[in-house]
């Protein structure tokens, strides 16, 4: 994925272990069924099609997850398993068989390289197919992949080679990242690539792509940076299969992956995930009341692959697609439309931004249509909206401290009744373009990686385009809960019920686990901080292992950070928040505000504070305070009102100014704001010294636009603690209705 695409954008043949759809007791959390395994759940178990079953009991028994490919390739060889016709130099097409073949010959480049249990390898590139055949063929080989995306700063990229001890190998997108890294390291006085660690500098780069140049392009390269370099593919194709007694076991205990996350200091932390952790991800049943060949992904579906897959989403997607004798296809933001058409893909993992996109692009049609087209489209939005509020009152569906009663349900049933032939030629003639607008087939749209807005989830219901919300956090493999489709409660912030085997709770953020217990879930309908066991929740943080004692707790709980509460009406759990200062954006990308905000207040002299908002947002916004003195010194105001604007910022700033002191302070310093935000001239000198400290950080790490404000966060007007910490809560609260 290239930085414009991130710019717009998380049987038979054995015994049957069946998992059951997660239970909530009757205490408020939301748990695993305990136990041995029930029996044979029938809607889990095909009556027409025994491939179905037998891919079923693969994936409860399979050990690791390259190990699917070698079963998938002895119970369904000629189906599609991959095909990518933009992202790589040739176009893949493999069937499962060539798959299994491929990922084997892959593990064989690894292990000549001497990856084996307890070897970790770097890969720092973006979503293809040659992607996942490098990061299978490393843990077939036994090793571990240590992944981030190639657009990630260089300094970054060399911090995780080194952290993730890479035994001097490293996977590269191509010789573009190369040549990124060569120019970094020599701007830093470092030989070579600089990645280097305590096995040394790197000795071998296998580059995915080799981007158009020749071998005589990639040797020169290779003598001039001091490295081996090879093409994947080519080495690939030149290799024998990994296979036998050749191959080393493995378990679900083993280390499959390292996947770099931000960290609260700035550097990313190592997320160490499990064959087993990843595993668990691939049984979730999609509606476990509906008979599987109905509704679940099942042999010859498409899935149409547009996140980058060492975002954890994306990646156990693809895996729990695959699982299914289903196929992935690769696809790019500028690919996006004509892939939907010609594909017709069933299933596809999106980020809210991406909806939100074609959303608008609809909107944006409707509105330049005729007034006749207009006006059907108010009518049949208007009936449609009624028909959807009343469909949620009849399947008991609601946000309440309470079930509706079987009288609202009847209404509600007449009201849909009576709606009906109109809302059906609403579909036809409306609708049915929106649908097919993503081509026409589609079982379901998962929307992952940050939440989706209330006015996405109410256009999408109109139009009778299910989706459903997952939810979950890198260090859970992701998912911890989702929204069934056949309990499918859509309102912003509900992320459903837990996974399978999982456990959710809802407790007292300022309540510790003692060794006498742990940490107890508070009734439905209060808030609290959201914690989670089960299977997906990580090993630790690599070489880390005081922030995973912070992480979980000694009974096995991960403190999410997220606030939320249990729906009492439904048992769902509706996200209100976030603990931590982390941003995500409606693209699912992660953003620590702090180190941005430190480059900002180093490079302009106008700026005294800084906060940065854009939680599920497209972009970063800034709230700026401003410093009088400095904007007269820079001819904004002039020295009077300098002097005047100045004594209230100090006042204001005064940890024992007195509640009326402050308001008269804070609103002479309001007033003059209006103004000054009335000044594009101001503005403008603002945002170019944020693009200037800005630099350093990712595209959507930028600040695309900034409030000016003259009022301090400050203890008096309850914007800082007493440790003079900003509370980030209380200055979005305060501002929210001017942002």
């Amino acid at each position: 994925m290239d930085t414009n695409d991130e710019a717009v954008l998380f049987g038979e043949g054995g015994a049957v272990s069946s998992r059951t759809p997660s239970a909530r007791k009757s205490s408020p959390s939301v748990s695993r069924t305990e136990g041995t395994a029930p029996a044979l759940n029938t809607l889990d178990h095909s009556n027409t099609d025994p491939l179905i079953n037998k891919l079923r009991t693969m994936r409860n028994n399979v050990q690791s997850c390259p190990a699917i490919w070698s079963q998938l390739a002895k119970d369904c060889p000629n189906l599609r398993a991959l095909y990518d016709a933009h992202l790589c130099d040739e176009k893949v097409d493999y069937t499962f068989k060539q798959m299994n073949e491929i990922v084997q010959k892959s593990a064989r480049v690894f292990h000549d390289l001497g990856v084996t249990k307890g070897v970790n390898v770097a890969i720092l590139g973006e979503n293809s197919a040659q992607w996942l055949v490098a990061d299978h063929g490393i843990q077939l080989a036994g090793g571990a992949s240590a992944v981030r995306g190639a657009d990630a700063p260089a300094e970054e990229l060399r911090y995780i080679y080194e952290h993730s001890d890479s035994k001097n190998i490293a996977v590269l997108q191509g010789p573009r990242l190369l040549q990124k890294l060569a120019k970094d390291a020599e701007a830093n006085s470092l030989t070579g690539l600089g990645l280097k660690n305590e096995y040394g500098s790197v000795k071998t780069i296998l580059l995915m792509h080799r981007e158009k140049k020749s071998d005589d392009d990639l040797a020169a390269m290779s003598s001039d940076l001091g490295v081996t370099i090879r093409v994947l593919a080519d080495v690939i194709n030149a290799a024998s299969p990994l296979e036998g007694d050749s191959l080393p076991t493995l378990t679900r205990d083993d280390l499959a992956t390292i996947v770099y996350t931000s960290g609260t200091t700035g550097r990313p932390k190592g997320v160490m995930l499990t064959h087993g952790n990843l595993l668990h991800q691939i049984n979730h049943r999609i509606y476990p009341t509906v008979q599987f060949e109905d509704a679940e992904p099942i042999p010859g579906d498409v899935m149409l692959s547009l996140l980058p897959v060492w975002h954890i989403t994306e990646r156990t997607f693809e895996l729990w697609i695959l699982s299914r004798g289903s196929s992935v296809v690769y696809t790019s933001i500028r690919h996006f439309k004509n892939d939907l058409a010609k594909h017709q893909p069933q299933w596809m993992v999106l980020v809210p931004r991406v909806l939100e996109k074609v959303a608008m692009g609809v909107q944006d049609k409707f509105a330049s249509g005729s007034a006749v087209a207009k006006t059907l489209v108010k009518l049949f939005t208007k009936t449609g909206t009624i028909r959807d509020v009343h469909r949620k009152v009849s399947q008991g569906l609601v946000v309440s401290d309470k079930k509706p009663s079987s009288l609202s349900k009847l209404k509600s049933k007449l009201i849909i009744t009576a709606l009906a032939p109109i809302n059906a030629v609403g579909n036809k003639l409306v609708w049915s373009k929106v649908q097919n607008g993503f081509g026409g087939k589609q079982k379901a749209i998962i929307s992952g990686g940050s939440a989706l807005a209330g006015a996405l989830e109410s256009f999408y219901e109109l139009c009778s385009i299910k989706i459903m919300v997952g939810y979950g956090l890198t260090e859970c493999s992701p998912l911890i809960a989702f929204r069934r489709g056949d309990e499918n409660l859509v309102t912003a912030g509900c992320v459903g019920k837990a996974t399978s085997d999982t456990e959710l709770r809802v407790v007292n953020p300022e309540v510790q686990a003692s060794d006498e217990s742990d940490r107890k879930a508070l009734p439905d309908g209060e808030v609290g901080v959201v914690i989670a066991r089960g299977p997906q929740v990580m090993k630790g943080y690599y070489k880390n292992p005081e922030a995973t004692a912070k992480a979980i707790d000694q009974y096995g709980w991960f403190d999410t950070g997220d606030l939320g509460r249990i729906n009492p009406a439904t048992g769902d759990l509706i996200l209100t928040g976030r603990c931590k200062d982390t941003i995500v954006l409606s693209n699912g990308e992660n953003i620590e505000p702090s180190p941005i905000e430190d480059a900002i207040l180093s490079e302009s002299n106008l700026i005294e504070q800084v906060m940065l908002i854009g939680q599920d947002g497209r972009s970063l916004t800034a709230i700026a305070v401003l410093t009088p003195n400095e904007l007269v010194n820079a001819g904004y105001i002039d020295a009077g009102e300098g002097k005047r604007l100045q004594k209230a910022n100090e006042k204001v700033n005064l940890p024992n100014c007195s509640e009326e002191e402050c308001g008269v302070a804070s609103d002479l310093l309001n007033e003059a704001a209006k103004k000054l935000r009335n000044n594009a001239s101001l503005k403008k000198a603002v945002l170019a010294d944020m693009k200037e400290a800005t630099k350093p950080f990712r595209a959507w790490e930028q600040v695309s636009n900034v409030y000016l404000t003259l009022e301090p966060f400050a203890m008096a007007n309850g914007l800082l603690t007493q440790s003079y910490k900003v509370k980030r809560d209380f200055v979005v609260k305060r501002y929210e209705d001017e942002l």
